[in-house]
């Protein structure tokens, strides 16, 4: 059994590792008076006057592609891109909820995709089908409760709150806890199912990558 602690800090790295900033070219470009040597700004000395300057921006002129070394790279970038490889190694349907959960932004086919698997995991939780006009309420559901979740999980707290649930979905406030706040906490309880999956998978694909790394860092 997984600690929570240790899956909160697995969240962490996801979150890290989807929001890594990749410079482009024109990022490369920068301002020489901001390179610092122990904290200070590094100026010039004029060879004439002896006096000190800040040098002009220093911009590439080769027109030659960057190579992907030559990009700086934040200091544990070799776990986020252990991370990242272990999120994309993920099963479909875990692999788009961590970039709906996590990334910053992510493709609407994900989205559609998280929708359909609790979508079917709702049924499958289900011990008898719905009429027509009650699925379709629950259907309506689903997304609101996707974004809820999502938001909770970043913020902890809530994005919409029970009135405006009611109002999108044309709910009166009986109707509402009698019937559908206990579906709307099983929506809420399957996605965070499916999001320890994801961190699960992630935790043993990172932790088992990095044992190897280290065997072979000591074998070298």
């Amino acid at each position: 059994m997984i600690k929570q602690q240790t899956l909160l800090a697995v969240r962490d790295e996801i979150i890290n590792a989807l929001h890594v900033d990749v410079r482009t070219r024109g990022q490369l470009d920068f301002d020489g008076s901001m390179i610092t040597v122990y904290g200070k700004r590094v100026r010039s000395v004029d060879d004439i006057t002896g006096q000190r300057f800040e040098p002009e921006p220093v911009r590439g002129r080769s027109s030659r592609p960057y190579k992907t070394n030559s990009c700086p790279l934040p200091p544990n970038a070799f776990s986020l891109s252990r991370t990242s490889r272990a999120v994309n190694m993920l099963p479909e349907h875990l692999n788009s909820l961590a970039l709906y959960a996590y990334a910053e932004r992510c493709e609407w086919h994900h989205v559609e995709t998280v929708a359909r698997d609790l979508w079917q995991a709702f049924l499958a939780s289900q011990e008898k089908a719905f009429r027509a006009k009650k699925e379709k309420i629950l259907k309506g559901m689903v997304y609101l409760s996707m974004q809820n979740w999502k938001h909770q999980v970043q913020t902890d707290s809530d994005l919409h709150t029970p009135q405006r649930i009611r109002e999108l979905l044309d709910i009166n406030e009986h109707h509402w806890r009698r019937d559908w706040l206990p579906y709307w906490r099983q929506l809420h309880e399957l996605l965070s199912d499916i999001d320890y999956q994801v961190l699960l998978n992630v935790y043993r694909t990172t932790s088992r990558k990095a044992r190897v790394d280290k065997k072979e860092t000591a074998a070298a």
